[in-house]
C-alpha cells in the first residue's frame, strides 16, 4: 500500500470531489505558507472537512473526517492582501493514516482509495448510471442554470463513479451529505445515493412550479 505525504487543508463545509474544481482564497499565515510550499513542490494539497465541534479548537488541530480529497493546484494568484487565490482540482479520494507535525500547517500521511466495482454490481451500475443521466437531464430542464453541468453526461465516456461525483458536486449542498458521498467507495451505492438526491430535488422543483402556477391563476 503506497503512502504519500501531503499538506492538509481543513475547513468546515469543504468537500471537494475528484474531477471537480473549487476556487479558494487563503489568507491565514499558516495556510499561505502551506500554499507557498505546495507550489514549490508537487503542487498538491488534501482538502478535509472539519468535524462538528471544530469551533472550540479551530486554531489548533480540530478533528477532520478521515476521507479526504487530494487536489492539484491548477492556478494561483497573489492579490494585494498578502494571501493567495487558488484554483484546486480534485484528483482522488484518500484516507488519512497519520497526521504529522513539524510545520506551521497540518500535514498528513495518506493512502489512495480506489473505487469498488465488483462484478456482481456491474448490471446495477449500468442501470443506476442510466437513471442518473436521465434524472440529470430532467433537472436540467427544470433548472436552466444547471443545463451546462447536467446535460450530455452519457457522451462524456467517464467512469460511472466520476459521473456520480460530478453530479453530486453540482447538486448536493449540505456538507455532511457531500461527505457521505465522498466516503462511499462502492460505485453502485454512490450512484444510488446521488439518484435519491436527484429525485428529491426534481420533486421539489415540480412542486414549486405547481405552486407558482396556482398562485398565478388565483391572481
Amino acid at each position: 500500500m503506497n503512502h504519500q505525504i501531503v499538506p492538509l487543508f481543513p475547513l468546515p463545509g469543504l468537500v471537494l470531489f475528484p474531477r471537480t474544481t473549487i476556487p479558494l482564497h487563503f489568507f491565514e499565515p499558516r495556510y499561505v505558507k502551506m500554499i507557498q510550499d505546495a507550489i514549490a513542490g508537487e503542487r498538491r494539497v488534501a482538502t478535509a472537512q472539519l468535524r462538528r465541534g471544530w469551533e472550540q479548537n479551530y486554531f489548533g488541530r480540530p478533528p477532520v473526517f478521515r476521507t479526504v480529497t487530494i487536489a492539484r493546484i491548477l492556478f494561483e494568484e497573489e492579490p494585494d492582501d498578502g494571501g493567495f487565490d487558488v484554483l484546486l482540482e480534485g484528483i482522488e479520494r484518500a484516507a488519512v493514516v497519520q497526521e504529522l507535525k513539524g510545520r506551521p500547517y497540518r500535514r498528513a500521511k495518506v493512502v489512495s482509495l480506489v473505487d469498488l466495482m465488483p462484478e456482481a454490481d456491474r448490471t446495477g451500475i449500468d442501470e443506476a448510471t442510466a437513471h442518473l443521466v436521465r434524472n440529470a437531464e430532467r433537472l436540467a430542464a427544470l433548472r436552466p442554470n444547471l443545463r451546462h453541468s447536467l446535460t450530455n453526461l452519457e457522451n462524456t465516456h467517464l467512469h460511472p463513479g466520476i459521473i456520480a461525483d460530478q453530479v453530486a458536486s453540482v447538486l448536493i449542498k449540505d456538507a455532511y451529505d457531500r461527505q457521505s458521498i465522498l466516503e462511499e467507495r462502492r460505485v453502485l451505492r454512490r450512484l444510488q445515493l446521488v439518484n435519491v438526491q436527484l429525485r428529491a430535488t426534481i420533486e421539489q422543483e415540480r412542486n414549486a412550479s405547481s405552486r407558482q402556477h396556482e398562485t398565478q391563476r388565483e391572481e
